[in-house]
């Protein structure tokens, strides 16, 4: 292979830096090249395709190859002191319905929830779940600290049995011990310093997902 040129297909609005060229790749071998893009300013956060080609001569022909992927596109990350039900959330899987933002979970559509209650107090902000839901968060190593309250919420009257967990980039970073509808509010102090991805998961531990509508109830990540 010769003459090899590498470039990208982005979206509009996107910048690609320069194209990658390879004089010559002996047969058998492989050659590692860096191309460099920039998201348009306006990108929304979540999944964006890209196409890279390559054009090179092979045989004495000049030939083309393609190949699609996806990259992230990640939101700014917080500062100050930021409820989590107020940021994008990269990903977001539930057991029943939708996770809600500042309401119990409803178990079918969005915003079908309750206010968010844990032992008789009422949360305005915070995030419900059903197990075993999973939510990302994009940080950027930005963030000292999560804080929240956890529970099974009062709407369930005593059902259920999960357990809370904080994972960041990969790590598990806090879980909590059982929790049912009749415990009592679990507090969550969790330190972050330097973490990217946060995820908050809430986990069904008794092998049956009634009632599991595990609340993060005043939820938030306090950053620089």
């Amino acid at each position: 292979m010769t003459d090899a040129q590498v470039g990208l297909e982005v979206p509009e609005g996107w910048q690609v830096a320069r194209t990658a060229t390879v004089d010559r790749i002996p047969a058998g071998t492989t050659r590692r090249v860096e191309v460099s893009l920039t998201p348009a300013k306006d990108a929304t956060a979540g999944e964006a395709r890209i196409t890279a080609l390559v054009r090179y001569r092979s045989a004495g022909e000049s030939r083309t190859a393609t190949q699609r992927f996806a990259t992230g596109v990640m939101p700014p990350p917080p500062t100050g002191e930021a409820w989590a039900s107020d940021l994008v959330w990269l990903k977001s899987t539930n057991g029943y319905g939708p996770a809600e933002r500042d309401r119990s979970n409803g178990e079918s559509g969005a915003s079908d929830g309750h206010p968010l209650t844990l032992a008789g107090k009422t949360y305005e902000k915070g995030i419900g779940t059903h197990a075993d839901p999973g939510i990302e968060v994009y940080l950027g190593g930005r963030c000292t600290a999560f804080t929240a309250d956890a529970g099974i919420d009062d709407e369930i009257n005593g059902y259920g049995e999960v357990a809370f967990s904080v994972e960041a980039d990969g790590k598990v970073l806090w879980t909590s011990p059982k929790v049912t509808g009749a415990s009592a509010t679990v507090p969550v102090d969790v330190k972050l310093d330097g973490a990217r991805h946060v995820h908050l998961k809430v986990t069904d531990t008794n092998g049956s997902k009634t009632g599991d509508h595990g609340d993060w109830a005043a939820a938030r990540f306090s950053c620089s």
